[in-house]
């Protein structure tokens, strides 16, 4: 890692990990390309981490990713499921196809997804911290968090419309934050009366995020199927 990259406002939070706090050693994308098709978009979001959360992440993502592709097929046969990254990881890796296809189970033509929550929760978190640290230069750590999980297509118009509301807040992100490069002010009676955060496309169809200015919540979407929203206790 180039020791003079600048990662946020403040320089020297690149000297922590984002997601534990140990020194840093190496870089990570947020999201993580696995979520992305190529060709990957120009200057994705990338954070200070170390080695070890880096390797850590790596099979729970590739997991998350191919449960949500399949769940979106219905199926984990490599033939049905549309997109070609998934359908290639299913392939070279048949105990991850055959675990996967063991947790979508069909009750008269009822999908029911036996998901490992768990592994889905640790990705969402580093997804969620990562979004944090990038937009608002802020590293939550230990702070507690609460995730919620929806599925688009279960979602009621009156849902969808809560969750895809940017955000107001009264505190505007970090300065020099890409947060607040981000930032819309709304002014009322020449005062500054709230600032939005926008949602933020990673890539068309396969991710967006939004990150409230206050900086305790983070929304993102995957493959425009999973709905997420996490709080986080700063």
């Amino acid at each position: 890692m180039k020791q003079d990259k600048k990662y946020y406002g403040d320089t020297r939070l690149n000297h922590f990990c984002a997601f534990c706090s140990c020194p840093t050693e190496t870089e990570d994308h947020v999201p993580s390309k696995c979520f992305l098709d190529k060709p990957h978009p120009q200057d994705l979001p990338v954070i200070p981490c170390c080695c070890k959360c880096n390797n850590d992440f790596s099979l729970d993502e590739e997991y998350v990713s191919c449960m949500i592709d399949c769940m979106k097929a219905g199926t984990a046969s490599p033939t049905l499921v549309e997109r070609e990254k998934t359908r290639k990881s299913l392939l070279h890796n048949p105990k991850l196809q055959e675990r996967i296809s063991s947790q979508i189970r069909d009750f008269g033509g009822v999908l029911l997804y036996d998901i490992e929550k768990e592994r889905f929760e640790k990705v969402f978190r580093k997804l969620a911290f990562g979004h944090l640290a990038y937009e608002n230069d802020t590293l939550a750590w230990n702070s507690p968090y609460s995730i919620d999980i929806h599925l688009l297509s279960e979602m009621s118009d009156s849902q969808r419309n809560d969750f895809f509301r940017p955000y107001r807040g009264e505190l505007l992100p970090e300065v020099c934050s890409h947060g607040l490069e981000h930032v819309m002010l709304c002014w009322e009676d020449g005062h500054l009366d709230s600032c939005i955060s926008p949602w933020i496309p990673i890539q068309e169809g396969r991710y967006r995020y939004c990150v409230s200015p206050n900086g305790n919540i983070v929304k993102f979407v995957i493959a425009e199927f999973l709905a997420v929203e996490v709080n986080i206790e700063m």
